[in-house]
């Protein structure tokens, strides 16, 4: 049996130090090789096309050409999986995410050097991703297109297709939903804004998400996501209600549940006491929507690495509540949706469009 060849990486940063940096992180894992070094976005778009990679680690500020620019010529030439590596600054949080809209499939902070506290982690976030990443089949040649124009109302379908219509396993959904609840990982950001758009201002739902990413780049994200939706955007504090025509983000280092003050559905923050793989979990979160909602709730997976939400996802049908995933063919990486299809949590596969064209149904009459 032929070993398999090693995951071919090309770094991007004008930083000469920074390149040696990572080369040496890469070069010390196992099924991993540096096939080349660019100095700036033109190099990267050049390389890219010359030598093949399958991924690439792209800085985001980088002389001549910018690592923004140069991702979306790299999707436009030759799409080959991109994985944003920014320095935590603030700045650079708003870059990356203008980086994702090119094509890029995932954002990360650069590796800090061996002193640093946070250096283990990160270190293997960073391998783990472009492993991950490197396998990934990228097929759509992005556009230059100008972003959605949410001064006018979108179209509504008033019929839906078969598939889209809902099947729930134990008979017909009767109650009202009162709470859509989204777990997503890798490729989650192009995937959100997509099912965002397609919601009116004035959808009677609020919307909470756990998305995985680091914690700095989270405010990023909300700011990110308001650009594409009416809706209003915001992190989710801990004791607040939950309000409808509103998008929460979990914030990063806890866990984030769900629960009830009156009538009233709030969010609540949960001390990660177990060293939990993915903190917030998505998991937890369902799990604690399936508790506090059942039969008014719906949940839906998105594009992510490994499986986290299909149990607490499953808990969600098996409490009531409707259950959507991400179809493979949208999804960045296939992972979370491909495990919660596998151990039987989920009634629909749909797009993010589509997902946004049923929720509309779905609350027609709330």
């Amino acid at each position: 049996m032929s070993e398999r060849p090693p995951i071919r990486v090309l770094l991007a940063d004008d930083s000469a130090t920074i390149r040696a940096y990572l080369a040496g992180i890469i070069a010390a894992a196992p099924g991993f090789t540096v096939v080349g070094e660019a100095r700036d976005g033109e190099e990267a778009v050049r390389m890219v096309e010359e030598l093949k990679p399958d991924v690439v680690s792209m800085d985001i500020r980088m002389p001549r050409l910018d690592g923004l620019e140069a991702t979306r010529q790299i999707m436009e030439r030759r799409p080959t999986p991109t994985v944003v590596v920014s320095a935590l600054v603030d700045e650079d949080v708003d870059l990356s995410f203008k980086a994702m809209e090119a094509g890029a499939l995932a954002v990360l902070r650069k590796p800090p050097m061996q002193r640093d506290p946070d250096y283990g982690p990160l270190h293997r976030e960073f391998i783990t991703t472009l492993k991950a990443m490197a396998g990934v089949t990228v097929v759509r040649r992005w556009q230059n297109t100008p972003p959605p124009d949410l001064s006018k109302p979108r179209p509504i379908t008033a019929r839906l297709t078969a598939v889209e219509n809902p099947t729930p396993a134990n008979g017909e959904h009767t109650d009202k939903p009162e709470l859509v609840a989204i777990g997503a990982s890798a490729g989650g950001p192009s995937a959100l804004s997509g099912l965002l758009a397609g919601l009116p201002d004035d959808f009677p739902l609020p919307i909470v998400i756990v998305q995985h990413m680091p914690d700095e780049f989270l405010p990023g994200l909300a700011r990110w996501l308001s650009k594409h939706t009416r809706l209003r955007v915001s992190m989710a504090e801990s004791g607040s209600a939950l309000l409808p025509a509103t998008v929460y983000l979990a914030p990063g280092g806890a866990h984030l549940k769900v629960s009830r003050r009156g009538q009233a559905l709030v969010a609540s923050k949960l001390t990660d006491e177990a060293n939990s793989r993915y903190c917030p979990s998505i998991d937890v979160f369902f799990a604690s929507v399936a508790r506090v909602c059942g039969t008014t709730s719906i949940g839906i997976i998105l594009t992510g690495m490994g499986d986290d939400g299909a149990k607490g996802l499953l808990s969600i049908r098996e409490a009531g509540g409707r259950t959507i995933a991400q179809t493979e063919a949208s999804c960045t990486v296939f992972g979370m949706p491909g495990v919660a299809l596998a151990v039987g949590a989920v009634e629909q596969s749909l797009s993010p469009e589509a997902m946004a064209r049923t929720l509309r149904k779905l609350t027609e009459n709330s």
